[in-house]
């Protein structure tokens, strides 16, 4: 299970980005510019959320990728992912309304994502199909369950939670 190797091994946070080379290791000493409000917390988001995005980016290959708008590709292959494994296949209309993504633009891309094999049609709404599961998932997820872990460290040591 992800959870259990995340739970008995406790990887230092270099480990959880190493395999991105030196672009997203980040080093103690780097001081970000002070003007920028809580900057040093920012850049850890910011490498996680892109981070994030390759991983992705690299297990759903070119196709998946070419996409011009393809952050709002994501968002809604990630939105319709979701409601699916919810069991709530989900309405063009409502992604368009919840991600507050032009219907047209919402349509297009679901359009995209069926033609790819993706998505399909039940009814008038949208779930994925099973080609969302890729090979070695199990491994993919847990390198994002340990970057997500990683940055939470590191966030915790920086003390920027609510009590303080």
């Amino acid at each position: 299970m992800v959870s259990e190797r995340s739970q008995s091994k406790s990887i230092e946070p270099e480990e959880a980005w190493e395999h991105f080379g030196p672009d997203f290791v980040l080093l103690d000493d780097i001081k970000p510019p002070q003007r920028i409000e809580l900057a040093r917390e920012r850049m850890l988001l910011s490498r996680l959320y892109l981070g994030l995005i390759q991983t992705m980016n690299d297990d759903y290959g070119a196709e998946f990728v070419k996409h011009s708008d393809s952050a709002t590709y994501r968002t809604i292959g990630i939105y319709v992912f979701l409601r699916t494994v919810t069991c709530s296949p989900v309405r063009a209309s409502t992604i368009a309304q919840v991600l507050k993504i032009p219907r047209a633009t919402v349509l297009r891309r679901l359009n995209d994502m069926e033609k790819l094999g993706y998505v399909e049609h039940v009814g008038n709404a949208y779930r994925v199909t099973d080609k969302v599961n890729i090979p070695e998932l199990r491994e993919k997820l847990q390198r994002r369950v340990d970057m997500v872990l990683a940055t939470a460290r590191e966030l915790s040591k920086l003390g920027t939670g609510p009590e303080h």
